[in-house]
């Protein structure tokens, strides 16, 4: 059954950054959940968001720049004016390997990426960064869009959360770890590919075994079923409940350039105003199969 808290806590968060100032969404957002978790906060500086166009790396080295390494200090400090143990990583290279790399070495089990990006060619190479990370990354990933700043209260204390599952391993983890976090209300959605609307009663008999309701505790649980397109579907969701978080499974493979503008979790980190926590699997493929096999059967 559900409770209601936050089991899961976070030690070591990483997030990076473009060094723009130090009022960034993202580095805000990893502030709040740092100071509420007593987690111990790793700034790694990326290149503006635009730069991701140039995933091979940058055209100049970003360690030999002083005045990103001066404003990184300054961050640093005010970091922990505000009682939080912080240390920052400057490197250039091939961007989402930095990131990727600065992470494991720090054992972290949270990584926050800013979705702050204005231009087009911006946009598109972010995308490619951070589908990259979220098929080789064996931690969560959170994503920050900008207009999350509006409600930074709610970091690491998410109240109303929506979770997609499509029935896999990886969604499965998510599911998990939606249950653990959540405060205040809980929406459990399935998107299925079938019109007629046939199978959406197996579907939710399916989801309600997975994510039963919460008679005991004090969250309940709203489960879902439609159809049409899954991102589309998961946005529009997650702004009726007005939600303060998305959690999805991370995609198993790196997604190819046509895969792209069709993947349901680069679509809804794209289209909705609250954070996006993807979620890799943990478990084996098998054990998946079993507990899908278990659900389907009552």
């Amino acid at each position: 059954m559900i409770t209601a808290g936050h089991r899961f806590g976070f030690s070591t968060i990483v997030v990076a950054t473009d060094l723009t100032h130090s009022g960034s969404c993202a580095l805000q957002y990893a502030k709040r959940i740092a100071q509420l978790h007593k987690s111990k906060l790793i700034i790694v500086h990326a290149i503006d968001p635009a730069g991701y166009a140039f995933p091979e790396g940058a055209h100049k080295s970003v360690a030999s720049d002083q005045r990103e390494l001066d404003a990184l200090r300054q961050i640093e400090e005010e970091i922990r004016d505000d009682g939080i143990e912080t240390h920052s990583v400057v490197e250039a290279g091939v961007i989402y390997e930095c990131i990727l790399q600065a992470a494991l070495d720090h054992q972290a089990d949270l990584l926050v990426l800013g979705t702050r990006v204005i231009t087009k060619i911006g946009r598109a190479a972010l995308g490619t960064v951070a589908r990259r990370l979220l098929a080789t990354a064996p931690f969560p990933i959170l994503t920050v869009p900008l207009a999350a700043d509006s409600n930074l209260a709610s970091a690491g204390q998410w109240q109303n959360v929506l979770v997609a599952t499509d029935f896999s391993g990886a969604s499965l983890e998510a599911l998990d770890r939606a249950q653990a976090i959540v405060g205040r209300q809980l929406v459990v959605i399935h998107v299925t590919g079938d019109p007629e609307g046939s199978s959406h009663r197996r579907h939710l008999e399916h989801l309600r075994y997975l994510a039963p309701f919460n008679e005991s505790h004090t969250v309940p649980v709203e489960h879902v079923v439609t159809g049409g397109e899954a991102g589309q579907a998961i946005a529009e969701q997650a702004d009726r409940l007005r939600a303060d978080l998305v959690v999805l499974g991370s995609p198993i493979d790196e997604l190819n350039d046509e895969e792209f503008a069709t993947s349901t979790v680069l679509q809804v980190i794209s289209n909705v105003s609250c954070p996006v926590l993807c979620v890799p699997s943990t478990r084996d493929a098998s054990v998946a199969d079993v507990v899908n096999e278990l659900a389907l059967s009552h």
